[in-house]
């Protein structure tokens, strides 16, 4: 199994090439077994792809105003309108006003939002459940403390943006 990254593009030391392919095929291999264990990820019923997208916009980048949704979706001002309408009517989108100018909304998930959003990227997570009577204390330590470090690497990344 090859990574789909090009990690030659990132001009990484060959130690650290070798590592990062060999997380990326383990990261792979733990995907491919977690989606055998617990399956397809769940898509509400009551949602389109649409507005799935929409839900996947806002968590990307809290605070979108809905015109910018709109170009990020490649829909009409009335369209996107629409489906912020259905999304904040079902809880799961909120409009806020812009401090700076108040005749702007941004746009948050809501605490349900947040919640359908985790839920269906859970995969690992779902997987987890039906294994972690398989694993040691220690097992579950150090999948803690990996978690922690990346983490921790991840807001260094945001940071630096």
């Amino acid at each position: 199994m090859h990574p789909i990254v090009d990690l030659d593009a990132l001009g990484l030391d060959p130690e650290r090439n070798r590592l990062v392919t060999d997380i990326l095929t383990l990261q792979g291999k733990v995907h491919d077994e977690a989606l055998a264990i617990a399956g397809p990820t769940p898509n509400p019923s009551d949602l389109t792809m649409q507005q799935l997208r929409v839900l996947g916009f806002i968590a990307k980048e809290p605070g979108l105003a809905g015109h910018e949704l709109g170009e990020r979706l490649g829909v009409s001002a009335p369209t996107a309108s629409g489906l912020i309408d259905r999304l904040v009517e079902k809880g799961l989108l909120a409009r806020v006003d812009d401090h700076e100018d108040r005749r702007v909304r941004r746009l948050h998930l809501t605490d349900e939002g947040r919640a359908l959003i985790r839920q269906m990227d859970s995969l690992v997570q779902r997987a987890m459940m039906k294994v972690i009577q398989n694993m040691t204390v220690e097992d579950l330590e150090a999948i803690r403390r990996s978690s922690e470090i990346f983490l921790e690497a991840m807001s260094r990344a945001k940071s630096s943006e």
